[in-house]
């Protein structure tokens, strides 16, 4: 195997694929390498942890074909000190060394055989394709995967819900003490449908790769048990989470008591202000809201308390309400509104956390009893 290659594309590729690569102490060394094939002047990358695979593919002069395995971290580690020359990379067939030239710069490194790379599933993935623009689903993405179950419980919950049909994308997300969902228009070309439960540990894989490697469209492909996500540029697989999803429509309240409409910006500000007081172990923040401001709260036993106060637009009775305040952080600074709406219905009972600037984006959080 014989290529050269932009050095800035390689390490783009690189970065795509790198993360996904398992971890040390893995029984299988050639897990924690990437897979390099070089084969009619295109350089294809994949890497898997047997969780998700993911395939990154660009151009490259190919001088003679040929595989290889390489340590994902060591080579990433390279070439992102490399001078902005072409790269060239070529294999002894007979040690598994490779030889990486850039410039005046030289390195080799030790392979292993392409042949104990594991199957993975990539673009030839069959089942139902959905095309759809990336920017809805990216904000569908980020606005609910956080409020997801943990992935290493690897239960229903520790998913993200989808739901695809018409010209609407549907996604919520749970861990049982909060709820999120978001409702985003999309060009679905060709009205296809889906109904799915796709592991959080996908989602956050697709948008770190989107967070430097964007396109416009991206191609969902579900079978009965796999989904893949793909562009024109990489693609990323993993198994789907089974099991029924709860049917969170009926936590989500038709109406609220009270509401309050706070300056996002400054909730948060106030909100870091007051943390270095929070109990580590509870994360507890109690909200007063009372005659249009809203008073923050936070103590802990033989540490001390802080306290902030903020306006806001609120005409209701005094309320007392706790929250965890890490959770009350994620939904907010997930929303690109000017103002958050904060809609009550007593101190222990679910509370509505959505931006004022648009409806279909709501984040559940349930109170801590105040004792």
């Amino acid at each position: 195997m014989i290529f050269t290659i932009d050095k800035d594309s390689l390490l783009n590729k690189l970065k795509i694929v790198e993360k996904v690569t398992a971890q040390r102490g893995n029984v299988q060394p050639v897990l924690a390498n990437v897979l390099f094939e070089a084969k009619d002047n295109v350089l294809n990358l994949s890497a898997t942890d047997l969780d998700i695979s993911i395939k990154a593919k660009t151009t490259a002069a190919v001088k003679k074909e040929g595989k290889i395995t390489l340590p994902a971290k060591k080579l990433l580690e390279i070439v992102a000190k490399l001078p902005e020359k072409p790269v060239e990379i070529s294999l002894n067939e007979d040690t598994n060394i490779i030889s990486v030239v850039c410039g005046n710069s030289k390195f080799e490194m030790i392979g292993i055989s392409a042949q104990e790379f594991p199957k993975i599933e990539d673009e030839t993935a069959v089942g139902t394709e959905i095309e759809i623009e990336t920017e809805p689903l990216l904000k569908s993405i980020k606005n609910t995967v956080y409020a997801s179950g943990n992935y290493e419980n690897r239960s229903v919950i520790s998913g993200v819900f989808c739901l695809i049909k018409d010209n609407k994308l549907e996604m919520a997300a749970t861990d049982g003490n909060r709820l999120t969902r978001v409702i985003e228009a999309i060009a679905n070309k060709g009205a296809k449908s889906a109904k799915i439960v796709i592991p959080s540990k996908i989602l956050n894989e697709f948008v770190r790769i989107c967070s430097f490697n964007t396109e416009e469209n991206v191609v969902m492909i579900v079978d009965k048990s796999r989904i893949t996500l793909k562009t024109m540029s990489f693609s990323i697989n993993s198994k789907l989470t089974e099991g029924e999803y709860p049917p969170y429509e009926q936590l989500i309240p038709k109406t609220t008591a009270n509401n309050a409409i706070i300056s996002r910006d400054e909730l948060i500000l106030a909100l870091d202000r007051v943390s270095p007081m929070v109990n580590d172990r509870t994360g507890i923040v109690k909200f007063l809201f009372d005659d249009n401001k809203l008073v923050l709260k936070a103590e802990t036993p033989n540490s001390g308390s802080s306290e902030d106060i903020i306006d806001c637009n609120y005409k209701g009775e005094e309320l007392a309400i706790a929250f965890n305040y890490k959770y009350v952080l994620d939904s907010i600074r997930t929303m690109e509104s000017k103002n958050v709406i904060i809609g009550l219905n007593g101190s222990l009972s679910a509370t509505v956390f959505k931006p004022d600037s648009e409806e279909n984006y709501i984040c559940l959080i349930m109170p801590i009893q105040i004792r």
